[in-house]
């Protein structure tokens, strides 16, 4: 009788651990709890090839197409920065039914209408540009006017009251790169530093910047966005005595140039991380499904002397945070 009772006690402990086992290992793994979704084809439709979709960035997106078992496709205006070619793209993916699209916006106005038109049946989610107010179905980005005035503040470390920054100007039309740009004219000019412009456009030969800095010296200049920060920073490498020279980016060359002191401070954010919450969003919302809240995403000012840092280590470099 006591053999009976002691077997039907280790049987019922062994049952015990067993379901114990089974439930930390749902914790711990949950994904093998459920059933892998269908597979999600995603369309990304950017406003020029590089530029603001940089290496991190796409590494963020394909972690995210990854695990949230996501195909994307990458589409281009023929002609860098064309808003209404990326519009006419935009429409031609609403109309052949797809179901998600992530969106580097050209021009807010002339994308307005068909964002309005096409989130009525594709989760559409924008990048650098929040067009939420224009019906947009989320955003995955900075506060751009925050990101921006960070910029001059930099420069105002570095350039006296009368003093001149030349702001590049890289982006044409109504964008997040224009508000940067805006947020952080208004801020030096308030503080009583002189500002200049320079358009910057993809095909604008180098040599605008040099017989820009010839007509008129200025002590620092100012870029919005990382394609420009990196070509800036190339051209005033041929100078002997160049101004300083501040920005936004996170790409490799940005951090390489903020080691050697080429370029004096950028603001960054972790462009692994905007990739990977785009994705991530975009999909959720296809699925009809919450997508999980992540608050703010942060940016933060480096200089050579703070970038060894492990905060910022851990931020410029792609992990997810």
């Amino acid at each position: 009788m006591r053999l009976r009772e002691q077997a039907v006690k280790w049987t019922l402990s062994l049952l015990t651990l067993g379901v114990l086992l089974l439930l930390l290992l749902l914790i711990r793994f949950p994904r093998i709890s459920r059933q892998k979704p269908p597979l999600l084809e995603m369309t990304v439709l950017l406003r020029e090839e590089g530029g603001s979709a940089g290496i991190y960035l796409r590494q963020g997106m394909e972690q995210a197409a990854a695990d949230f078992n996501v195909e994307l496709r990458f589409l281009l205006p023929a002609s860098p920065g064309d808003g209404e070619e990326q519009r006419q793209l935009l429409h031609r993916e609403v109309e052949n039914g797809a179901a998600a699209i992530l969106l580097f916006p050209a021009d807010r106005g002339v994308l307005a209408e068909e964002v309005r038109a096409g989130s009525a049946t594709a989760a559409l989610v924008t990048l650098e540009t929040d067009m939420r107010g224009e019906g947009a179905r989320g955003y995955a980005g900075v506060d751009n006017a925050a990101l921006g005035q960070a910029g001059a503040k930099a420069a105002l470390n570095g350039v006296r009251e009368g003093e001149t920054v030349l702001l590049i100007h890289s982006v044409p039309g109504d964008t997040g790169v224009e508000e940067r740009f805006s947020a952080a004219e208004a801020l030096l000019l308030a503080q009583g530093r002189r500002v200049k412009s320079l358009a910057l456009g993809p095909g604008e030969p180098v040599e605008a910047v040099l017989d820009r800095l010839e007509e008129e010296p200025v002590q620092a200049l100012l870029a919005f966005e990382a394609a420009a920060l990196e070509r800036v920073s190339d051209i005033l490498a041929a100078l002997e005595s160049p101004p300083l020279l501040y920005g936004v980016g996170s790409t490799a060359q940005v951090i390489a140039g903020l080691e050697r002191g080429s370029i004096t401070a950028a603001v960054a954010q972790n462009d692994f991380s905007v990739g990977y919450l785009a994705v991530e969003q975009a999909a959720c919302l296809a699925r009809r499904r919450t997508p999980a809240q992540r608050g703010e995403l942060r940016f933060f000012t480096v200089r050579k002397e703070n970038i060894s840092e492990p905060e910022y280590q851990k931020l410029l470099f792609p992990v997810i945070w």
